[in-house]
């Protein structure tokens, strides 16, 4: 039997694309952020057995519905906010996500944040390019020392502290869901998150998007934060309300902040911390190292293969509804 896997917003590797097509399995890519129009008619003409999620607006039921063949939905990654996951499960489709394949990347891109942050790369970089040379007015800080306060300790949150505290910087941590034995010596378990939020020097972000962590930063949050405090999120950028971001930026009521994630994605271009110079920005690209892209598309398409063969995935990577 024959079957047809359509990725969405983008191919995967090239390794990936290797394991379907020697799998006999037929593939077919789109661009990123393909109209719903047309993925809905891509989905009905080629009776897609498996969509893999990668850069989409959302899926959901009628894009569900538009491939009467459809068994699985598989988000290259680990995020599933941009796919409606009770009205998948309502249609007995499963939903997998490549859980952990990008954590360290995740990880490694946070402290990027923290560093290029912390070293002002950003304005020391523009002062050289603009021809100007005077080392003595550099007001760079260490990380060691400080503390790091992590919000959410899962795969990437263990990470990070593992890195941050070979740097030398304490590392306290709170995710009421997390098993205790998600911290030890490299992460202590904080009481509560104002508190938390009120003592770290650097907070980074890495819980998922509910409705619990919707608009976690706010203009109250925000306020508890030191005016020394530097926020990096490599989660989800609906987790911060932005213009209260924006506000606290320019008021000093933060230090800085580091983004990898905004809400809307791709941002307007009139997003207002455009304006501010305390501010460090990637698009989105945290878990897309070339290694971590190819352990993710591995990943991804090993489920995928197994899943239309019959055999049965490891429960971790399937998401509830």
């Amino acid at each position: 039997m024959s079957f047809t896997v359509v990725s969405l917003g983008g191919p995967v590797a090239p390794e990936g694309e290797d394991m379907l097509r020697a799998a006999g399995i037929t593939y077919v890519s789109t661009a990123p952020y393909p109209a719903k129009a047309d993925v809905i008619r891509l989905l009905a003409e080629t009776e897609a057995d498996a969509i893999v999620v990668r850069l989409v607006e959302r899926i959901d039921t009628d894009i569900l519905k538009a491939s009467p063949k459809l068994k699985i939905v598989h988000k290259h990654g680990a995020g599933t906010n941009d796919i409606d996951v009770p009205a998948a499960k309502a249609l007995g489709i499963p939903v997998c996500a490549a859980v952990g394949a990008n954590a360290h990347s995740v990880a490694e891109h946070a402290l990027a944040l923290m560093f290029a942050l912390i070293k002002d790369i950003r304005r020391q970089d523009a002062f050289v390019r603009g021809g100007n040379w005077a080392a003595k007015t550099y007001q760079g800080h260490e990380l060691r020392g400080r503390l790091l306060g992590l919000v959410g300790m899962g795969l990437i949150g263990r990470s990070l502290a593992r890195m941050a505290s070979a740097v030398g910087m304490k590392v306290e941590a709170y995710d009421p869901f997390a098993p205790d034995e998600a911290f030890g010596p490299d992460c202590t378990r904080a009481a509560d998150l104002d508190t938390l939020l009120a003592s770290a020097d650097v907070i980074s972000l890495h819980c998922p998007l509910t409705e619990q962590t919707r608009n976690l930063i706010n203009a109250r949050t925000l306020g508890l934060m030191k005016p020394t405090t530097l926020l990096i999120n490599t989660a989800r950028g609906e987790v911060i309300d932005e213009p209260a971001l924006a506000e606290a930026l320019k008021a000093g009521t933060i230090a800085g902040a580091g983004l990898d994630t905004f809400s809307p994605e791709p941002p307007a271009a009139d997003n207002p911390l455009w304006q501010l110079d305390n501010l460090v920005v990637s698009p989105h690209i945290g878990g897309v190292t070339e290694e971590a892209r190819r352990e993710v598309s591995l990943i991804t398409c090993g489920n995928v293969i197994a899943h239309l063969k019959g055999d049965t995935l490891p429960t971790r990577f399937f998401v509830r509804g």
